[in-house]
């Protein structure tokens, strides 16, 4: 009797540990399971907002800036400050145009270049963007403030030539002056190279494609809104100049033969 006993409590006690062993079993497959269920909704997830904007295809869109101006991305895409920071931009004409890491593009000289907007996660694209730089003057613009810094500035450094440039831009934005860069030019008792023959010459070496190239150059960088020249010591900004001669009256800066204030 006593033996049955034990025989009994034995298969009790194993079928209790089976039975513990089974359970425990089944909740780490369910563990496992739910796991397996969280991976796959947060890898649907991720590649949800990707999918959506995949779904016409990527974004093309078309831009205008002018050189020295900056456009925010975000205005181009119609999309909100949160949502540009999912992207990463590369750009493939990076002398044309710049792109930060805000999203905003700067126009740098004229011509055309593509913004590629691509995911940070996926690295799949969302848009392209074409950027059309432009210059901020005419042909007949550059023309004639091309000559004019030929005629004042020929003999001297570029700096030189440049700041004849921007004194001369400077005083078509100032209201002491006319407000055409013609008027300026042209106005009685200002530019003695217009009243002399010595524009009219220079004009015409301008039109024969043999006016010095750096004339040209300075003349570009002045008429787009560049601001600054580069000396010895370092970058002068100019933005406040309107007047140079061989002597000036208060004179704040001089390169070569030339003071400016």
């Amino acid at each position: 009797m006593k033996r049955q006993i034990i025989t009994l409590l034995i298969f009790v006690f194993g079928l209790c540990v089976s039975s513990s062993i089974m359970v425990y079993a089944q909740e780490e497959s369910s563990v496992i399971t739910e796991v397996t269920t969280a991976s796959t909704k947060s890898s649907q997830q991720s590649t949800k907002s990707d999918k959506a904007a995949k779904k016409h295809g990527i974004i093309r869109k078309k831009t205008n800036l002018k050189v020295n101006n900056q456009l925010k991305l975000k205005k181009v895409l119609h999309i909100s400050n949160k949502s540009l920071r999912k992207y990463d931009y590369s750009i493939n004409h990076s002398k044309v145009a710049k792109v930060s890491k805000k999203g905003v593009i700067s126009g740098l000289k004229a011509g055309s270049t593509t913004i590629t907007v691509a995911s940070k996660e996926t690295n799949e694209v969302f848009a392209k963007v074409t950027v059309n730089v432009e210059n901020k003057y005419t042909d007949s613009e550059l023309r004639l403030l091309s000559s004019l810094i030929y005629c004042e500035a020929r003999g001297e450094s570029y700096a030189g030539q440049k700041a004849v440039g921007i004194v001369t831009t400077n005083r078509v934005a100032s209201s002491l002056f006319p407000g055409s860069l013609s008027r300026v030019v042209y106005q009685p008792g200002q530019y003695t190279p217009a009243r002399s023959g010595a524009l009219a010459s220079a004009l015409q070496k301008y039109d024969r494609g043999s006016l010095q190239r750096s004339c040209i150059r300075a003349a570009q960088e002045a008429l787009n809104g560049s601001k600054t020249v580069t000396l010895s010591n370092g970058d002068i900004n100019m933005s406040g100049y309107l007047f140079f001669s061989r002597y000036v009256s208060g004179c704040r800066l001089q390169i070569g033969a030339h003071q400016f204030k």
